[in-house]
């Protein structure tokens, strides 16, 4: 609500200044956008800002600023900066309508930077063909043609909303290719400016379009004298006054009708015989009937000027210097006469006054002209002075741009390679970070492996000596179960022989018994019976010789293979742990019996007195095991 009352008051104090008579219905409509409220504020801004450019044409330059202004502190309530930098190419405009193209320039920097932060194509494009306008002025057209073709592209985009742009964008660049004697080029430029001329339906694109193909079909008629080309040349001009006389409240630039009115006077005068005076002359009064209605002094001195060489011709010398006169009268009068026009009108009065013979008339008239020419030349000096330093400025900024981009460029190549130098760093490092991963990695598998072989290493040395413990105390019991197995058996077989030695015995006494006693028959059977037992156990059990060889075979190389059979029989009993009394219960012997025959086995053992028998008997029983 605040933002709409400040736009408001702003508006009621422009108002104050827009006391511009509504000579046509251009004016009169951008008046009526201005002052209304329901009228958006970038519809206003437009408004002031083309109101601004007509008003500048009108020759009312300093009102026209003050319209430029306001609507530049309008422009400030909008978002987009494009609009802002949109008036700023027209108080460029302005500034360069009054000759300060410093103020032009600096100026027209800044639109270019708001120009460049907007996504709205017209109002950037408006602003290229404004800047492309200026350094046409300055002669710079190189850049003009760029910049234009740069606002051509972006006009482009909106074609049904930019065919009144591109028109006068096509009429410049067909100048500057006429400039740069470039026909065919020239030619196609002024085609299309024509063109798009009628899709905008805008009088003023249209005899702006007339305008340029009347130029370049009289600049084609000077060059081959063609009649066709001349025929064409008076076609547009007339076009452009026929339009104008229908169009005569929508014309927003007053002084093209004056300028077509002369350009066919020109014409007559040019390539016509002097009969044709009386048209010329026709349009010549129309043309200084516009030039003196909207103040255009050039219009006037040029007019004056072929009727002034109509009079030479008809040799009427003071005709024609009355006639000058009357031009230098009103070009003195008007505040916008120039002392080029002034210095031409005072050459032409020398001439014309050399011709007629008056002498010192023409040195006074050369005079005038040499004071007029160093005016200019001192306004041109100031001019020159001002396109050279816009020029200098321009250049200096694009080469600080230039050398801008270019250190901008060595930047970025510079960070590229800076990010191409710490992204390889960084694979680098990435590798060597992997690389010592993989070798830490390596190297604890590594030694997990040795700590894992190591460990299998203890293990199958913990289980080969719990094998080796194992198996030691398997063959100890083995040797056990070996050593009670022998024994039981040693025992039996002695058993076996004591109990055959006793049915021996018994067989011998039963002798002496008759066949026919039943007792002996029976005691046979079962002495019968006994021996078939001892034979089945004879065959399952073994000497005592084939039970433990190793035993005996010592024994008889102790004792040089001297002892009997019954020796190795107290041998086993003794190795047996039997005692003395033992042993002759089971042999049924005295035990005195025994101890005889220990003595006579040690002697055959060969052992000493001091040597024990059972000692050395279950020492070699140990052994051998």
């Amino acid at each position: 609500m605040r933002k709409t009352l400040t736009i408001l008051a702003t508006l009621l104090s422009l108002l104050q200044f827009s006391n511009i008579q509504a000579q046509s219905i251009i004016i009169d409509s951008l008046n009526r956008i201005i002052k209304q409220e329901e009228s958006s504020n970038s519809k206003r801004i437009e408004a002031l800002a083309d109101l601004a450019k007509i008003t500048a044409r009108n020759n009312q330059r300093n009102h026209a600023m003050e319209l430029a202004k306001d609507a530049l502190k309008l422009s400030y309530y909008e978002d987009d900066p494009g609009y802002t930098g949109f008036v700023q190419a027209t108080i460029s405009y302005l500034y360069s309508q009054q000759d300060s193209l410093k103020h032009a320039y600096s100026i027209m920097d800044s639109a270019l930077a708001n120009a460049a932060q907007t996504n709205n194509v017209i109002l950037k494009g408006r602003v290229l063909l404004q800047q492309g306008w200026l350094e046409n002025l300055v002669d710079n057209r190189g850049k003009a043609y760029q910049y234009m073709l740069d606002a051509l592209r972006l006009f482009e985009q909106k074609e049904e909303e930019t065919w009144l742009f591109q028109s006068i964008l096509y009429h410049h660049l067909a100048s500057i290719q006429g400039y740069w004697n470039s026909p065919k080029q020239q030619l196609r430029y002024t085609k299309l400016c024509l063109e798009t001329a009628y899709k905008s339906k805008d009088p003023d694109a249209v005899a702006n379009a007339y305008l340029s193909m009347g130029s370049y079909y009289l600049y084609k008629s000077r060059k081959k004298r063609s009649q066709q080309q001349l025929d064409s040349a008076m076609y547009y001009y007339k076009a452009i006054l026929a339009l104008t006389q229908t169009n005569q409240n929508r014309i927003k630039s007053k002084s093209i009708e004056g300028i077509a009115a002369l350009n066919i006077a020109n014409l007559y005068f040019e390539f016509y015989p002097l009969s044709y005076k009386d048209s010329a002359t026709h349009y010549i009064n129309r043309a200084l009937a516009r030039a003196r209605e909207y103040d255009q002094p050039q219009i006037v001195a040029n007019s004056y000027g072929i009727l002034s060489e109509y009079a030479l011709k008809q040799n009427d010398y003071k005709k024609a210097e009355e006639l000058l006169q009357r031009a230098m009268t009103e070009i003195i009068a008007s505040p916008w006469g120039t002392n080029r026009t002034k210095s031409r009108i005072s050459n032409a009065l020398s001439r014309v006054a050399e011709k007629r013979g008056d002498h010192e008339k023409a040195l006074e008239y050369y005079k005038q002209y040499m004071r007029y020419d160093r005016e200019l030349f001192n306004q041109e000096k100031h001019s020159i002075t001002q396109k050279l330093e816009v020029v200098y400025q321009s250049e200096k900024k694009e080469l600080a741009l230039s050398t801008a981009k270019q250190e901008a460029a060595l930047n970025k190549k510079l960070n590229h390679l800076y990010l191409i130098l710490i992204t390889i760093g960084l694979i680098a490092l990435f590798f060597v970070f992997r690389t010592y991963h993989f070798r830490l990695k390596n190297a604890k598998q590594k030694q997990l492996l040795l700590v894992g072989l190591k460990s299998e290493a203890e293990l199958q040395a913990s289980l080969k000596e719990e094998e080796a413990a194992r198996l030691e105390v398997e063959q100890i019991l083995l040797q056990e179960r070996l050593d009670r197995l022998e024994k039981e058996l040693l025992a039996g077989k002695l058993h076996v022989e004591e109990k055959n030695q006793l049915l021996s015995s018994l067989t011998e006494k039963l002798s002496g018994l008759k066949n026919t006693d039943p007792m002996y028959q029976q005691i046979k059977r079962l002495i019968s019976k006994n021996i078939e037992v001892d034979k089945g156990y004879e065959e399952i059990k073994t000497e005592l010789t084939e039970i433990r060889p190793e035993f005996i075979e010592g024994l008889q190389s102790k004792a040089d293979q001297k002892l009997t059979r019954l020796d190795q029989k107290y041998c086993f009993y003794i190795l047996m742990r039997l005692t003395n009394k033992e042993i002759a219960a089971k042999l049924n012997v005295d035990p005195k019996s025994i101890r005889m025959a220990r003595y006579r086995i040690k002697q055959k053992l060969q052992l000493t007195k001091d040597q024990n028998l059972d000692e050395f008997i279950h020492s070699l029983g140990t052994k051998e095991e």
